[in-house]
């Protein structure tokens, strides 16, 4: 890094009391606020105030773009579907997931799949490249995130670190947040993951994020293969005994839920009004609870504690608390689905699950004006989108998306990214893109909280 460029990064606090600006982060550890320029193949243009200019800077010296934390607009459709892309080689050969974006669905052809975004405006998806698509109802959000380290309290200071939209925890320690105003129905639901054993307690309904261990609060206990929640409550009306002073609800279980992976989407689910409460592991049911012992917490605050001490990593991202309608979704574990048809598809037939657990196999002749279009042995039929859970998409060939010098991941604040080569930013400060996926599109940067750079490590040197 010149000189020039350190006087500037040592006069980079006044900056920051004014609106806040994107911050380009050096492989070095620099940073320099300001705005993108140009880029080509192998500079970026960085336009910041406290440079006289645009100033040029050689890609491989940046490690990524960090934007301000925005609140995306609330959804103006019933549904949300989810695009999950085939991972390319690099991310099979890391063991990391594809791409996934998101957006109102609204046309399925032989060759695409139409998404119309906030974001983007309305984007052409390779449908070969594509291995499931999801289907879940709008829910007004609560939080989505993490966005930035501040987001969570962390306790004791240092305990948890974070980068890159989530949070990794390598001890004992707490993330704890006051959500203020909480639904009286819920879901919370996270990314876990971890090597070795899994170790991770959620505390919920909590009165309290500032304190390690509230006064009030259900605590559900993750350890490796078992499960249980307690209950800890001061109010005086509370039925006596192990309930009210911190007590089991329901059983401690001893399950193979955590010891067979390494990652898993989680999802609390909590009616405060009727004390149900219920925790899956991705689609698996791993326990459910009703508390008898009113009152129900309802507290506004959440925390994830770690607590082994022993110095296994659990890594949390993805977070979101949403409002829930009561119903438990059907799990894999006990919860039968029920076959409409043959549940063994044909060669041409596609498995639809729906969201009362009905199973449909047919041929998607097409989607259109939010309605799914399903050609079954025996006849023809319509279905609205927002009754899918999950469609199957992609052929039994796909297409993989080629490397490319160039390529960038943007990051979503729920902690899915995109892969893109970035071409240039537009007048309007939007940023294009293309890639096999969607080929060229214009993002609003106001969508992303982090472009990183670099994606390929350089060739061995021989």
């Amino acid at each position: 890094m010149n000189l020039f460029l350190s006087r500037a990064l040592l006069a980079l606090p006044c900056v920051l009391t004014a609106a806040e600006l994107p911050v380009l982060n050096f492989t070095n550890g620099d940073r320099l606020q300001g705005n993108l320029g140009r880029v080509d193949d192998t500079m970026l243009q960085w336009k910041s105030p406290t440079l006289k200019k645009e100033t040029p800077f050689f890609l491989n010296q940046v490690q990524d773009i960090t934007f301000p934390a925005q609140i995306a607009p609330p959804p103006a459709q019933d549904h949300i579907a989810h695009i999950r892309f085939n991972p390319d080689l690099r991310q099979q050969n890391e063991n990391i997931s594809g791409d996934v974006i998101e957006g109102e669905l609204v046309a399925v052809n032989q060759d695409s799949i139409i998404l119309n975004t906030w974001y983007a405006g309305q984007l052409k998806l390779n449908r070969n490249m594509v291995k499931d698509l999801e289907i879940t109802d709008v829910s007004p959000a609560v939080y989505t995130g993490p966005a930035k380290e501040d987001d969570w309290q962390i306790f004791p200071e240092k305990s948890w670190t974070f980068e890159k939209n989530s949070y990794t925890g390598g001890g004992s320690g707490s993330l704890a947040r006051d959500f203020k105003k909480i639904p009286e129905r819920y879901c919370f639901r996270f990314t876990a993951s971890w090597k070795n054993r899994f170790g991770l307690q959620i505390l919920f309904g909590a009165d309290s994020a500032t304190e390690d261990t509230p006064d009030n609060h259900y605590m559900l206990v993750l350890d490796n293969g078992t499960s249980y929640l307690q209950k800890r409550s001061t109010d005086a009306n509370a039925l006596g005994g192990m309930m009210r002073n911190g007590g089991m609800i329901g059983e401690y279980k001893r399950d193979q839920a955590f010891r067979s992976k390494e990652k898993s989407e989680l999802r609390l689910f909590v009616d405060t009004t009727t004390g149900l409460m219920a925790l899956y592991s991705d689609e698996t049911l791993v326990q459910q609870w009703n508390d008898v012992d009113k009152p129900f917490l309802a507290g506004n605050c959440i925390h994830l504690r770690q607590s082994s001490g022993n110095g296994y990593k659990v890594n949390v991202s993805r977070m979101f608390l949403t409002t829930w309608d009561g119903t438990l979704p059907s799990a894999e574990n006990g919860v039968p689905s029920n076959p409409i048809d043959n549940p063994d598809p044909k060669d041409d037939e596609q498995r639809i699950i729906l969201r009362n657990g009905d199973i449909v196999l047919g041929k998607v002749e097409k989607i259109e004006q939010s309605e799914l279009t399903l050609k079954t042995r025996f006849n023809e039929i319509r279905l609205p989108v927002s009754r899918i859970k999950k469609l199957a998409l992609a052929p039994s060939e796909y297409d993989e998306r080629l490397l490319q010098n160039g390529d960038v991941r943007a990051w979503f604040a729920d902690g899915n990214y995109i892969t893109f080569r970035l071409e240039g930013i537009a007048e309007d400060g939007k940023i294009t893109g293309t890639s096999q996926h969607f080929g060229t599109a214009q993002f609003n940067p106001a969508a992303f909280t982090r472009i990183e750079f670099n994606l390929y490590p350089p060739p061995a040197k021989k």
